[in-house]
C-alpha cells in the first residue's frame, strides 16, 4: 500500500550507518513508524526536513501486516522548532513531541490531534519565556488527557459546585475532579492546590494554546499545576514517563524556596521513581 499524509515529526532514531527510524503523527493515518533510507547520507534527498518538530508531507509505504513503513518523500511545509533562540518553548516543544511519541499507540491517532499538536508547536515557537512557555505545555497535557478518555473536571468543585479559583482545595486523582477545601482534605491520591493555581487549571483546560499564553501566574501556582498534572498522567497511562526535555530547564534554573521543607524548580514537579 502507498499512501500520502501530512503529519509532525515526533522522533527520529539511527537504523544502520546511513538510515534512521522516524516517528511521525499523520494528520489522517495517525502515528507512523517509517524506515527512511539513506536519510543520515551526507547527500539524502531528505535533507533536513526529519527533525523533530517539522511540519511535513510524506509518501509511504507499509506492506500488510507490518508496522513498519518505508519513507519515500518527505517534503517540510514548517519548521516549527528549528531555530526557537528560548530555551523554554524549546523544552516545552520537545516535551510535547515525547508525550505524544510514548503516549499515542502505533497507528492510532484521534482526529484532531495532529493539528492540536501542531497548534501547540506553533504557539511555543512565537512565545519567550518560562511561564507563557509552561501554561501552553500544561495546556497540551489537559487537552491530551481529554483525547484519551481522561478528561478532567476542574471548572468547579465536584461537589459543591463553587468555581475553581475562588477556594483552595484538591484535585482527586482517580475521579480526575477539583473538589474545594470544605468539601474534601487532603489524603491518599489527592493533590492540594492553592485557590491561584486551581483557577490556573481550569483556564488552561478552557483556552485555546495561543490564550493561555497570557495568563497570570506565579512561581508556585506553576509547580502546583505541573505536579497535579504529572501525577494525574502517572495515574491514568502507564506508559507516561516524566518529559526528559523539560529537564533541559532544571539544570539551569536556580529554583525558587516556596516553603521550609523544600527548594523546588520553579514550574516542574520532582519526578518521581516509577514503583516496579
Amino acid at each position: 500500500m502507498i499512501a500520502s499524509d501530512r503529519g509532525l515529526v515526533l522522533r527520529s532514531y539511527p537504523l544502520r550507518e546511513t538510515s534512521k527510524i522516524v516517528c511521525i503523527l499523520g494528520f489522517e493515518h495517525g502515528r507512523l513508524r517509517l524506515v527512511a533510507q539513506g536519510s543520515r547520507a551526507a547527500h539524502s534527498r531528505f535533507g533536513a526536513s526529519l527533525e523533530p518538530g517539522n511540519e511535513i508531507e510524506i509518501v509511504y509505504s507499509l506492506g500488510p501486516q507490518r508496522d513498519l513503513g518505508t519513507l519515500r518523500e518527505a517534503t517540510l511545509r514548517r519548521p516549527w522548532l528549528a531555530g526557537t533562540r528560548a530555551l523554554e518553548p524549546l523544552a516545552a516543544g520537545l516535551a510535547t513531541l515525547e508525550l505524544l511519541e510514548r503516549l499515542i499507540p502505533e497507528g492510532a491517532g484521534e482526529p484532531g490531534l495532529a493539528s492540536e499538536a501542531v497548534a501547540t508547536v506553533a504557539a511555543l515557537r512565537d512565545t519567550t519565556g518560562r511561564a507563557p512557555a509552561l501554561h501552553i505545555f500544561y495546556a497540551f497535557e489537559l487537552r491530551l488527557l481529554g483525547r484519551l478518555g481522561l478528561r478532567p473536571a476542574l471548572g468547579a468543585c465536584d461537589s459543591c459546585g463553587i468555581a475553581a479559583g475562588d477556594r483552595a482545595g484538591v484535585v482527586d486523582l482517580e475521579a480526575g475532579a477539583f473538589r474545594c477545601g470544605q468539601c474534601a482534605a487532603n489524603g491518599p491520591g489527592r493533590v492540594s492546590v492553592s485557590a491561584e493555581a486551581a483557577g490556573l487549571l481550569a483556564a488552561l483546560a478552557a483556552l485555546e494554546p495561543a490564550q493561555v499564553a497570557a495568563c497570570d501566574s506565579t512561581p508556585r501556582a506553576r509547580r502546583q499545576v505541573g505536579i497535579c498534572l504529572h501525577r494525574l498522567l502517572a495515574s491514568h497511562l502507564e506508559r507516561y514517563r516524566y518529559p526528559r526535555s523539560l529537564l533541559l530547564l532544571k539544570k539551569v534554573d536556580v529554583g525558587i524556596r516556596i516553603d521550609a521543607a523544600t527548594a523546588p524548580t520553579e514550574g516542574f514537579p520532582t519526578p518521581e521513581p516509577r514503583r516496579s
